[in-house]
């Protein structure tokens, strides 16, 4: 988002009305922050009212430019209130309640904000797309699907199109042995394949789409299927790459093609990619952790010692528990128990020193677990 969105022109223009703050959620300083505004999706979105300090609208995952435009011109209306039953001041309190946690509030707000506003309302298509996010976030599984099932055929082929029938599937894939699920899946499966060929749906939104009908395929046992459509995703995600005008727009894409190379089950095709994108960006500690990944997966962890180490170096924040725990499984790989106990050992204590917002006590209970089995805790 970044690398692309951010950089459009039209939100440039929005700069004399919104202040715009970028938070690096595994940076220490920033706890604060994280305390008051929690983060569990990268990226959100959040406008806040500078008179309250409160978020007014939380938006979870990417958007386009100009659904980011009226996103914020929503923002700045729920910011004014929302006073009175009207569809837009239904849509603005929902977006305080959901900004401030309120997660079943703003879901209520937002059915009747649908309600009010009709099948032809202008900002239908956003509130389906906030509204599945938060069943999604919420756990409400089949309530994601059933409205993605219900909502999507009748919507506009566009980016928030693509988003409800990707967050539906999302939910329906999720559900495991749910016995609603596969009849879900079936119907969502053909709106999918119509959304991941659509013009203008960004990339990110487009490799989420694919590795749901991958997986959706997998779920079905149809193992082919399922390969046919990795490889497209695999094809979609280089071919996106080669045109990035820069490095960061390329690495932006890493965790997809290491997702698809691992969906085909061929880790080594993504490694040149990753040793490339360690070379264009020497100062982010993604391309060696993922690459460390990578070689992990082919029994390569000699070579996954060095990615893992420079990670190492340039991790902070939660984000070096993760990178220490990783080279835990390397040493670990490598016959090395004693140096995996220490590495753990010190994914624990450096946990322990982060502000509480940037702890998680459940990867500390799988660390610890994992320490006993090692000899030690």
């Amino acid at each position: 988002m970044r690398a692309t969105v951010l950089k459009d022109p039209a939100l440039v223009k929005l700069a004399g009305r919104f202040v715009r703050l970028d938070i690096d959620t595994e940076k220490p300083a920033n706890a604060a922050f994280l305390e008051k505004f929690p983060i569990e999706v990268w990226p959100t979105f959040l406008v806040v009212d500078p008179a309250t300090e409160r978020a007014v609208l939380k938006w979870l995952g990417t958007a386009t430019a100009p659904d980011l435009a009226k996103l914020l011109a929503d923002g700045e209306r729920a910011v004014k209130g929302g006073e009175g039953d009207t569809p837009a001041a239904l849509l603005a309190r929902a977006d305080r309640a959901n900004g401030a946690g309120n997660v079943e509030e703003a879901v209520a707000a937002w059915r009747e904000a649908l309600a009010r506003g009709g099948p032809r309302w202008e900002r239908r298509p956003r509130v389906l797309e906030s509204l599945a996010m938060a069943l999604q976030s919420a756990s409400q599984l089949q309530a994601c699907a059933d409205l993605a099932i219900a909502e999507a055929p009748g919507m506009a082929r566009t980016q928030s199109f693509a988003n409800v029938v990707s967050i539906g599937l999302s939910c329906a894939t999720s559900a495991e042995d749910a016995p609603w699920a596969p009849k879900a899946v079936a119907a969502l499966e053909p709106l999918a394949l119509e959304a991941v060929k659509l013009e203008g749906v960004l990339a990110d939104d487009r490799a989420g789409l694919y590795e749901g009908l991958v997986e959706a395929r997998k779920e079905a046992k149809d193992e082919k299927g399922a390969r046919a459509l990795a490889e497209e995703w695999w094809r979609f995600l280089v071919a996106e790459r080669a045109r990035a005008k820069d490095a960061a727009g390329r690495v932006m894409l890493d965790s997809w093609i290491v997702s698809a190379a691992l969906a085909l089950g061929d880790p080594g095709r993504a490694v040149p990619l990753l040793q490339a994108s360690v070379k264009a960006a020497p100062e982010d500690y993604n391309p060696p952790y993922r690459l460390a990944a990578l070689y992990l997966e082919l029994h390569r962890a000699d070579e996954a010692l060095p990615a893992s180490a420079q990670a190492l170096r340039l991790a902070y924040g939660p984000r070096k528990v993760r990178v220490l725990a990783q080279r835990a499984t390397i040493l670990e790989e490598l016959g090395r128990v004693a140096e995996a106990r220490r590495a753990v050992e010190d994914a624990i204590r450096y946990s322990a020193t982060l502000p509480k917002a940037q702890q998680s006590s459940r990867l500390v209970e799988r660390l610890q677990a994992r320490l006993e089995k090692l000899g030690g805790g």
